[in-house]
């Protein structure tokens, strides 16, 4: 007789239920064998996402910024400093009642005194009039204390002493202050200030910057191409250092 013939009906069934149990039991570590391949699988591809992320965002790079092209320098740029001859050119568009802009101000000082005739810096009038109650005429300040000779002198006054007068209804008087702190004659300040010259200026500055599609300050641009602006003068110092080193 076979041997399961001589087994009872209830070792039968017990031997059954120990059947399913290890088949159940083996199931259930497949099942779980296959959710920890799933886990480690998409473990895996987030750490390769987080570190090509990190890689796109730590290479230097001046292509990141929409694909915004600035025109090159030309004699209407009076703002500027540097060697016009350097291989590497950077355009600023500010708007000195920014707080952004003036956040960056330290750094593009840094930059001038680091980099002095191995860069060439230019800086451009972008005055966000509808927004910002006092960008024009502090534009146009900049404007009169560059017929003194002093534009860069009171660019810093400006953007370093900018919440006395950004929304002081009398903007004129400080900044006539500072000019006369800088060593500058009041009258010809304040008679340059209010030109029709300076007004003209500030506003061919303004249609400029709208026309290549600008619509925030400060905006950074290195050899033509808008950049991300720079979270700290050491990003901005590779980005430049990039451009330097190329053949």
């Amino acid at each position: 007789m076979d041997s399961d013939e001589k087994l009872t009906k209830a070792q039968k069934r017990e031997l059954r239920k120990l059947e399913w149990e290890q088949k159940a039991q083996s199931q259930a570590k497949t099942a779980q064998y296959k959710k920890i391949g799933l886990w480690i699988g998409v473990t895996f591809a987030v750490i390769l996402g987080i570190f090509g992320l990190a890689m796109i965002v730590n290479s230097p790079t001046t292509s990141s910024g929409g694909g915004l092209q600035a025109p090159a320098p030309t004699k209407e740029d009076i703002y500027t400093k540097g060697n016009p001859n350097s291989k590497v050119v950077v355009v600023e568009y500010g708007d000195y009642q920014c707080p952004a802009c003036a956040q960056y101000q330290p750094i593009v000082k840094a930059l001038l005194e680091e980099y002095k005739d191995k860069v060439y810096f230019v800086y451009r009038d972008f005055p966000l009039i509808n927004s910002h109650q006092n960008a024009h005429i502090s534009a146009r300040a900049a404007f009169a204390a560059n017929k003194q000779g002093k534009f860069w002198e009171m660019y810093d006054a400006l953007y370093e002493n900018q919440t006395e007068w950004a929304t002081n209804p009398n903007a004129e008087t400080i900044f006539t202050n500072y000019a006369s702190n800088l060593g500058l004659n009041a009258d010809k300040f304040k008679n340059d200030l209010n030109s029709n010259e300076a007004k003209s200026f500030v506003d061919n500055a303004l249609s400029n910057a709208t026309s290549i599609g600008l619509n925030s300050t400060p905006s950074f641009f290195i050899n033509g191409s808008k950049i991300e602006n720079p979270s700290s003068y050491d990003e901005l110092k590779a980005l430049i250092d990039n451009e330097l080193n190329k053949e």
